[in-house]
């Protein structure tokens, strides 16, 4: 954590000369073999998710890997080779995560190192991991002082609370609108100590919302199917994890912000190179005081693909989000919803209507369009909030 950037770099320099004998036996990758890091193709998920085959070292075919990963949804996965899909905003969204036992125990311990201080890996932890879906990831690694625990997304809200209350953790991780839910619910964890979010954004009023309820502030990992890819550290920046992931930024026309371009340095079953993300980002200038060389964004708000184009005008999903919760009181259940000629904005119907048009008028003012509010806004049935959207 110490390294400097420079340090950094060297050290994934070493990390993509390791990895060549993995892409070697990678069909999708084998002929550029050797090769420099930018002289691979750039790829999108999608073309990963068509044929995973082709996107592993292991002679597996995709619907070998695909079995797999339904294995590892329902509990019957075997052997040291697991599988999992990814979260997701939607069934066919997902990616799937491929590792075999030594790649899990890495990305356990780079994981906990990344999130917690050394003093708390000495001690008996009981880590509760609300997700969509458990796998072998996470529950089959034996550690001496950690005892995992998965708290599935399927479950109502009460009944994870019930649920988190008998196994009383000591490190919570959970999506921001479950923390919400069990904020609203009155949930006590007499034991917990660290308090992470992840899977989707959460904004500045929420987070404050769930640190006044848990007396702690939620601190956000920034993971996807492509690895672990960042974390906030104890001052609540947000750094990239240029230990063992290659980050390229990509600009994104008519922004300050960029889409991430990933290579993950210590994926050999199945590897990540120059993968395309579609998180919108944008680089945090300020130096942070916790000396890790790593660079830091702002949380990420929403995706590339739902940045709004209007033909006068681009709005980020940053805008959008810091726009309407201006005039919102946290938590408030909402989403915007824009094409070339409309915009609309959702909420539940707890939220008042003074506020609502409030911040429907604001959105108006930001985009120059007619905006249109209806509060019909259900609660989430995805397993992942989606905030921010273009339908153009």
């Amino acid at each position: 954590m110490r390294f400097s950037a420079e340090q950094l770099r060297q050290g994934r320099a070493r990390a993509w000369a390791r990895l060549q004998p993995a892409l070697a036996r990678t069909p999708a990758l084998a002929a550029y073999h050797g090769r420099p890091l930018a002289e691979y193709p750039s790829t999108d998920p999608g073309t990963v998710r068509s044929d995973y085959g082709a996107w592993n070292s292991l002679d597996m075919t995709d619907d070998a890997l695909r079995t797999l990963g339904d294995a590892a949804e329902n509990g019957t996965a075997r052997g040291d080779l697991s599988a999992g899909w990814s979260t997701g905003s939607s069934g066919a969204a997902r990616g799937l995560f491929v590792a075999n036992e030594r790649e899990r125990a890495d990305y356990i311990g780079q994981s906990l190192a990344r999130l917690l201080p050394a003093r708390a890996l000495l001690e008996r932890q009981r880590l509760a991991l609300h997700l969509r879906a458990s796998n072998a990831l996470y529950s089959d690694v034996k550690t001496g002082r950690f005892t995992f625990a998965h708290f599935p997304l399927e479950r109502s809200a009460q009944e994870t609370v019930d649920a988190l209350s008998q196994f009383d953790p000591t490190i919570l991780i959970a999506p921001p609108h479950r923390l919400i839910a069990f904020a609203k619910a009155g949930l006590r964890l007499p034991s917990l100590r660290h308090l992470f979010c992840g899977s989707e954004p959460i904004g500045p009023a929420e987070s404050k919302f769930v640190a006044d309820a848990f007396s702690l502030r939620p601190r956000a990992i920034f993971q996807a199917t492509e690895g672990f890819l960042g974390a906030e550290c104890e001052h609540g920046q947000l750094h990239l994890n240029e230990h063992s992931i290659e980050f390229e930024l990509e600009p994104v026309p008519g922004t300050d912000g960029f889409r991430l371009i990933v290579t993950d340095l210590r994926r050999v079953s199945q590897p990540i190179v120059r993968l395309r993300g579609d998180d919108y980002i944008e680089i945090n200038q300020r130096r942070c005081p916790c000396g890790y060389a790593g660079r830091v964004i702002h949380p990420p708000q929403g995706r590339v693909s739902d940045i709004w184009r209007f033909t006068d005008r681009i709005i980020t999903p940053v805008q959008v989000v810091e726009c309407v919760e201006a005039h919102l009181v946290a938590p408030s259940h909402w989403q915007a919803i824009a094409s070339p000629v409309s915009v609309q904005m959702r909420t539940g119907p707890e939220v008042l209507q003074a506020h609502a048009k409030r911040a429907a008028n604001a959105l108006g003012e930001l985009t120059g369009q007619q905006v249109n509010l209806e509060k019909d806004l259900s609660p989430w049935s995805q397993p992942k909030r989606r905030r921010v959207v273009w339908a153009g």
